[in-house]
C-alpha cells in the first residue's frame, strides 16, 4: 500500500467522522421538531440547517491531518523496519513486533492528542492550533526521515 493510498484512507475516513456527526445532530434537530407536542410539524429541508460553529475550520482539519501522518508514521516505520532500521523511540519500540500494536499506539496517541487539543481550545484557542500544527509538523518529519532511511537501506 502505498503513502499516498493511506493518507487518503486516513483523511476519508477522518471527514466521514465529521460529516456523520453533523447529521446526527441534524436529525435530533428533526425529531424534536416532528414529536413536539405530538403534532407533526413539517420540517425545514436540510439545506437550510446551519451548524452553530464555535470554532475555525482548521481546527477538524488539523485533527485529519493528524490522523493521515500518524497514518503515514506507520506505513514509514514498519517500511524502514522492513529495510533493516531499528526504532529509535525506546517507547515505541515495544510496539515494532506487529502491525497491529503498532496500530493501537498510534490511534491511541491521535485520540489522546485530539482530546488534549479539545481541553486546551476552552482555555487557549490559539495555543490549541500551535500544538497541533507542531504534532503534525513533528511526525510528519519523522515519517520523512523513516522514508529516507527505508530508501538509504534497501539500496545496500
Amino acid at each position: 500500500m502505498t503513502a499516498k493510498r493511506l493518507v487518503a484512507i486516513a483523511a476519508f475516513v477522518g471527514l466521514s467522522f465529521s460529516v456523520a456527526g453533523t447529521a446526527s445532530a441534524a436529525e435530533k434537530e428533526e425529531m424534536t421538531l416532528a414529536n413536539a407536542g405530538g403534532v407533526i410539524v413539517p420540517m425545514a429541508p436540510m439545506a437550510a440547517y446551519a451548524p452553530n460553529i464555535d470554532r475555525p475550520a482548521i481546527l477538524p482539519a488539523l485533527y485529519v491531518a493528524l490522523g493521515a501522518v500518524q497514518a503515514w508514521d506507520v506505513y514509514s516505520t514498519r517500511a524502514a523496519l522492513a529495510a533493516g532500521a531499528r526504532e529509535a523511540n525506546p517507547t515505541a519500540a515495544a510496539f515494532t513486533q506487529s502491525s497491529g500494536s503498532m496500530l493501537g499506539l498510534k490511534a491511541a496517541t491521535t485520540a489522546s492528542t485530539i482530546f488534549f487539543a479539545e481541553r486546551m481550545w476552552r482555555k487557549n484557542k490559539v495555543g490549541a492550533i500551535v500544538m497541533l500544527v507542531a504534532v503534525n509538523g513533528a511526525t510528519a518529519a519523522v515519517s520523512m526521515n523513516n522514508m529516507r532511511n527505508a530508501k538509504k537501506l534497501s539500496m545496500r
